[in-house]
């Protein structure tokens, strides 16, 4: 199980001096200061994830947006039929010396 959470951290957990963050459609874009750290997480809904990662402390903010597909489709009523490849996805921006990859998914799981 921890190789297995460790794994997954390091998928979801993305240091933005080493990878470009997705865009998102209809959301603005989060430009993470120096030494915060992005995760994007897709769990469903995405305002949920949303709700809960405004109230942890260590988070400075959540923004939720669909990720993947393209962006003239990242529309509700589209993105719910499944049928466009979008996830609904949450884009957390936190501060790691207050909040590890792990506190994040274990949050998010």
């Amino acid at each position: 199980m921890k190789r297995f959470l460790s794994v997954v951290a390091g998928l979801l957990a993305v240091n933005t001096a080493r990878a470009q963050i997705p865009a998102y459609a209809a959301a603005p874009r989060v430009t993470p200061a120096k030494g915060e750290q992005v995760a994007v997480l897709a769990g469903g809904c995405f305002w949920g994830v949303d709700a809960v990662f405004k109230h942890v402390k260590g988070v400075n903010s959540v923004v939720s947006g669909y990720s993947g597909g393209g962006s003239a489709a990242a529309r509700y009523q589209i993105v719910s039929t499944g049928a466009p490849g979008h996830a609904e996805s949450a884009q957390v921006t936190d501060e790691p010396l207050q909040l590890s990859d792990r506190d994040v998914l274990t949050v998010f799981f």
